[in-house]
């Protein structure tokens, strides 16, 4: 019996149980080497410093002062005979086509012929005495004795009125019998009436030259009553026309800033406001950027008022009023450069809800040969094209217009300042137009297809390309 039972003992065979997995810990252990990796990266990669886009302005508008040179259509008129010259008009008066401007004989004695002529009453009616009377009556009505230059206006104006009233055959005889050749000119256009020339009546934006703003290079004759005027000499000049420009001088980043904000307009000018330093009268006007015959900048302000108030000024001191520029604030840091695809609007199609712009790409890896509408990002539009980023289309990839065999060839750029947003934890090129800017910031324009307020970007957009994945 005990040999049955040793044997019934040996006979036992030992198995070994099954191991139990538990898929709880297993997941779990998972998880936590994807944890444990992410910290990893996290702690080792350097960090993304980024910026949230806030409002911002430049602060105030800084006004800017230049030295003008008044650019006017000017008319010069020459003596037809040598004598002294006696003026009737007020120096930038306006006067009419054919009015007795001035006088000029041999002798100088004009005083004397007038006196002499007015002695003798036959010459003067009724009416030309009533004319001479009110002439006198509204002067002291108006004197001012804080203005005494207006006593040398009133006394030209008043020789020319009794010349005009005098018979002029009488004055002529009176001068031949003192010795002497007597005339009375008429001013041969309507226009402001200037007694002196400078050489710049011919001034014109194409002829401009920086030589030209140093004031103590500049040169100008004057006339007044009683100067000796030699035949074919000039004696007076007029301006014919309201419309007038002022050319000031540019550095080379006011006129880049002028010409972009005329071509936004698509415009040649762009509007300023201005200040005339001299009186402090503002107004409003355009400006236009050219270049002189020296190649430097220049901006041209157009007007078509106030020239008969700064008539007989060349160089005017003016203002450019800055007004302060709103919009959003991004630092200089942020901004880059980038090329996008330029894509004609009119090969584009809409999406469901016309929220998608797509193209119909017609050859493309992608497509396998098949024609497929495809939605890039866009990231820049205008009324013309759209602009999209070189990651999203290839040099040569074809695009067909909608409802048209009309095809177009990708690869045309442009290239556009922007700032990588990263918002969705990549970067995103955005289109920006700078309006102004600061010592660190600048100011940018708030539109469509732009940065918006509490967007965040890459501070320093040097050390990231784009579409690349961003540890903040």
């Amino acid at each position: 019996m005990e040999k049955q039972k040793r044997k019934r003992k040996k006979k036992v065979v030992k198995f070994n149980s099954p191991i139990s997995i538990n898929i709880g810990i297993v997941v779990f252990g998972l998880i936590l080497v994807y944890i444990l990796i992410n910290a990893v990266i996290y702690f080792t990669t350097e960090k993304t410093k980024y910026y949230e886009v806030v409002t911002g302005s430049n602060a105030k508008g800084i006004n800017t002062s230049y030295v003008g040179i008044a650019m006017r259509n000017e008319i010069i008129e020459y003596a037809n005979q040598t004598g002294y010259v006696d003026y009737f008009i007020r120096e930038g008066s306006r006067v009419s086509k054919n009015s007795t401007l001035y006088s000029i004989d041999s002798t100088g004695n004009l005083n004397q012929l007038l006196s002499k002529a007015g002695e003798d009453y036959s010459n003067m009616t009724d009416e030309n005495m009533q004319t001479i009377s009110n002439l006198l009556y509204d002067y002291s009505n108006n004197y001012d004795d804080m203005d005494f230059s207006d006593v040398y206006d009133f006394k030209s104006t008043l020789k020319g009125s009794i010349v005009d009233l005098l018979n002029m055959n009488s004055l002529q005889q009176l001068a031949k019998k003192n010795g002497g050749n007597f005339a009375i000119e008429k001013s041969a256009a309507t226009g402001i009436v200037l007694y002196r020339v400078d050489d710049f009546e011919t001034l014109t934006s194409k002829k401009l030259k920086a030589s030209m703003f140093d004031k103590s290079l500049y040169n100008s004759a004057l006339f007044s009553s009683g100067d000796k005027i030699e035949k074919g000499a000039p004696v007076y000049k007029t301006i014919n026309s309201d419309e007038w420009s002022i050319a000031v001088q540019l550095t080379k980043k006011t006129a880049r800033e002028y010409k972009k904000e005329a071509k936004e307009r698509k415009s040649d000018y762009a509007n300023i406001k201005i200040k005339f330093l001299k009186d402090g009268l503002n107004t409003t006007a355009n400006i236009k950027v050219v270049r002189g015959t020296d190649k430097k900048y220049y901006g041209v302000i157009t007007l078509s008022k106030y020239v008969v108030r700064y008539a007989t000024d060349r160089y005017i001191d003016i203002e450019i009023v800055n007004t302060p520029k709103n919009g959003y604030k991004v630092p200089k840091s942020s901004i880059v450069s980038n090329d996008l695809y330029v894509i004609p609007a009119k090969y584009s199609t809409k999406g469901k809800n016309d929220n998608n712009v797509g193209f119909n790409v017609q050859s493309s890896d992608r497509n396998k040969g098949e024609s497929k509408i495809y939605y890039p990002p866009i990231a820049y539009a205008d009324d013309e094209n759209y602009y999209v980023s070189r990651l999203y289309f290839n040099d040569g990839e074809v695009i067909t217009k909608p409802d048209s065999h009309e095809t177009y060839v990708i690869g045309h750029t442009r290239k556009f300042m922007g700032a990588y947003n990263i918002n969705n934890g990549y970067t995103v090129f955005t289109v920006v137009s700078i309006l102004d800017s600061t010592d660190e910031y600048n100011i940018i324009k708030i539109m469509d297809y732009s940065l918006k307020i509490y967007d965040r970007i890459v501070l320093d957009a040097s050390k990231v390309t784009e579409n690349q994945v961003i540890y903040q």
